[in-house]
């Protein structure tokens, strides 16, 4: 479980090490007096305000500066122990000694502030994507909320009390202790589909923050947050926890959605399950897309405060979801493209050796690191087939074995051409496939989840992602190509997902004179 970590409005919380600062430098002041002049002295004041103000705010530094400046008045400069100043250079130095010190205890002041918001911004960040992973690997509704609800009240310091609508709109659950005023409060924040209370411009009077769960749509609950009008909370901490509730909002709508899909997969006939499955997938798209609107919105709301690597990780999260999204857009419409009959296809003479090229060039600019290795004979005769499909039918292969094995293992790509078919063998080392699930993978929607023990976190977390179609497309592609697909075990573990496409007569090659 991610570890909540509290995020508030950036400020200075120990002052001491100024006061230890500040003393010290009067101290070698005291000490110093004779020995040095009076615009040395002078620069060592300047220098304890400006190392002060790391631990102070911008206004009580430049106080400290000016109560620090009469202070040396006071103390060092003739005639002493008075305010009056006989010499003009004197005069001058005192002006300096005001204006530099001010200033430099204001600058250091303020980039402790703007160095602790961006650290706020990276925590908000990390936050959403730990908030987001925890709430797809939890299914259920009500431990979602409560985790939810843990990790608001550790964030915002407030009592939570939650309201969680069921699929009908109507039925509730409820997390947390709530009174009657707590009940009128969160409908009308669900109904209005927008923030109450203290600073959000509606109902300002009380002292209760109601925030929506927001869908896409609408909202799938709201939330609670208790506490007393002198302690409301910030635009900033506000504009979080919205965040954070559209997040589990987000995670309910799809939930619901999965649900929904679910109960008309066991009701509906042939024909109605296609059309509610294939409502169900556009859902599937709502968490790649949360996660690279999240990952823009920081970058365009907060470039000018993020570091270089912090951008580019973002960026790179925008690029990965991206070709996530893409990957499963063409999969699913080559599916439905396939499923149609009769289907015409554009079939013509193709060099195996040519495909596993355009194939293998793809796969090692997706996976730079990832070792591949080929056994491929000179000679092999060739097929008679749609390149495109065959193209994305070895794509989905090495995509998928590469997901199921950890990345320290190589992928194996064979292929032969024992008489009348042309054999290609995608090997990895991954968990492996369960004997009832070797027929199960090429149907449409199934995942597996297999053994992971075999395989490292990112390959967990790929296991969860997608939408079991890339088996499914391959076995289509197969079928209308008149070739066989199957998998095989690899000992002592792995798979090896075999395709046996068949060789026809050969054409003649018509040399010109």
């Amino acid at each position: 479980m991610p570890t909540s970590r509290r995020l508030s409005t950036p400020k200075i919380e120990a002052r001491w090490p100024a006061v230890v600062v500040w003393l010290s430098g009067w101290g070698l002041l005291w000490h110093l007096d004779g020995v040095l002049n009076l615009g040395n002295l002078a620069l060592l004041l300047v220098l304890a305000s400006a190392i002060a103000g790391v631990w102070l705010s911008a206004l009580v530094s430049v106080a400290c500066s000016a109560l620090s400046v009469l202070m040396f008045n006071w103390f060092f400069v003739e005639p002493r122990y008075t305010f009056s100043v006989h010499l003009h250079q004197d005069q001058l130095l005192l002006l300096t000694m005001m204006g530099v010190s001010a200033v430099v205890s204001y600058v250091m002041a303020r980039l402790r502030v703007l160095a602790d918001l961006e650290s706020q911004h990276a925590q908000a960040s990390e936050l959403l994507r730990e908030l987001g992973e925890h709430l797809r690997e939890t299914p259920d509704v009500v431990e979602q909320g409560r985790y939810v609800q843990s990790v608001l009240t550790k964030d915002s310091g407030r009592e939570i009390s939650m309201l969680l609508l069921d699929e009908d709109g109507v039925s509730a659950h409820w997390i947390g202790e709530h009174q009657d005023v707590d009940a009128q409060g969160l409908w009308a924040c669900i109904k209005q589909f927008g923030a109450l209370g203290p600073g959000t411009g509606r109902h300002v009077n009380q002292s209760t923050l109601f925030l929506p769960l927001r869908g896409r749509m609408r909202a799938f609950g709201a939330v609670a947050f208790h506490g007393r009008m002198s302690q409301a909370l910030s635009s900033n901490q506000r504009d979080h926890l919205q965040h954070m509730c559209d997040v589990f909002g987000m995670e309910l709508e799809r939930s619901q959605t999965l649900r929904l899909a679910q109960q008309a997969k066991e009701d509906a006939h042939s024909q109605t399950l296609r059309n509610t499955l294939l409502t169900s997938i556009s859902h599937d798209y709502r968490t790649p897309l949360a996660n690279l609107m999240g990952a823009a919105s920081v970058i365009h709301d907060q470039a000018s405060r993020l570091s270089t690597e912090k951008i580019t990780d973002l960026a790179q999260t925008v690029l990965d979801e991206a070709q996530h999204l893409n990957r499963m857009t063409t999969n699913t419409l080559q599916l439905a493209r396939l499923d149609v009959a009769p289907l015409q296809i554009k079939k013509d003479w193709e060099s195996l050796q040519e495909i596993l090229g355009s194939v293998l060039a793809k796969a090692r600019h997706r996976y730079p690191q990832r070792q591949m290795v080929i056994t491929v004979p000179d000679e092999l005769p060739l097929i008679y087939c749609d390149a495109i499909l065959l193209v994305q039918l070895l794509d989905n292969l090495i995509e998928n074995a590469i997901k199921y094995s950890p990345n320290s293992t190589p992928i194996e790509i064979q292929a032969q051409a024992p008489s009348k078919t042309l054999d290609v063998r995608v090997i990895d080392q991954g968990p492996g496939i369960a004997d009832v699930w070797k027929l199960k993978v090429f149907q449409a929607f199934e995942r597996v989840h297999g053994d992971a023990s075999h395989a490292d976190a990112t390959d967990e977390t790929q296991l969860r992602r997608g939408m079991g179609v890339g088996l499914a497309v391959c076995k289509a592609i197969a079928k209308v190509h008149d070739a066989k697909l199957w998998v095989q075990d690899r000992h002592p573990h792995g798979a090896i997902m075999c395709l046996s496409l068949p060789v026809l007569q050969q054409p003649n090659v018509m040399m010109e004179t």
